[in-house]
């Protein structure tokens, strides 16, 4: 008895085989997993911006420094006044040589700006072309004067009366003042008689104070 031979064709096998999805349904799904994944993401961010918000309420609140106002320019020679003032030593013509003397300079601001009078000035003494220059008197503390227009400042002078015609003694006609931070003079007519040179006396014994508050 012979059988019938069946001969499998490609339909067959497909048909046999996995069943192909619906392209309807596989869209759906993408979709599906595409929202999935874009909902994930939402939360992740939103809880990344939840602990950026704790981090920056927790830290400190620093409020920005003021800035500093700039200083006032140099006081230049040409814009100060310079006198003798009171409260010195010193006796007009001199009076009991050997004995420290002081004389106090008043510099007005004369101009119409506000400036600054920071340090020393340079002091020297003339005598035609005999000349005593002051020292700076370190051990004396100071801090920079701000001087508006009419304000004064005030410096003082110490220095050793001298007896006339004794040798070591300048007898001074002109102090030439430098202001601090400056390169120009300005002559004031010497009023306090004879003075002992530094080089008689060791250690030096003619200074000039800083300039201070008035």
């Amino acid at each position: 008895m012979s059988w019938p031979i069946r001969t499998r064709t490609g339909g067959n096998r497909a048909g046999r085989g996995r069943p192909v999805p619906d392209p309807a349904v596989r869209a759906r799904a993408a979709r599906v997993r595409t929202a999935a994944r874009a909902r994930t993401a939402a939360r992740a961010r939103a809880r990344a911006l939840g602990a950026l918000a704790v981090v920056a309420l927790a830290a400190p609140v620093v409020s920005a420094a003021p800035a500093a106002a700039a200083p006032p320019p140099p006081c230049l020679t040409s814009d100060l006044s310079l006198s003798w003032a009171p409260g010195g030593t010193a006796v007009s013509g001199g009076a009991e040589p050997g004995s420290s003397r002081t004389a106090v300079v008043a510099l007005r601001n004369a101009g119409d700006a506000t400036c600054l009078l920071d340090g020393f000035p340079k002091v020297t003494l003339a005598q035609g072309a005999t000349t005593e220059n002051l020292v700076d008197q370190r051990s004396v503390s100071h801090s920079a004067v701000t001087l508006d227009p009419g304000a004064s400042a005030r410096f003082t002078l110490t220095f050793r009366q001298g007896q006339s015609g004794e040798d070591g003694v300048i007898e001074p006609v002109t102090a030439i003042v430098t202001p601090p931070n400056n390169t120009a003079s300005t002559n004031m007519r010497w009023r306090w008689g004879p003075v002992a040179e530094q080089e008689s006396a060791s250690p030096p014994r003619n200074f000039v104070g800083p300039v201070v508050a008035a």
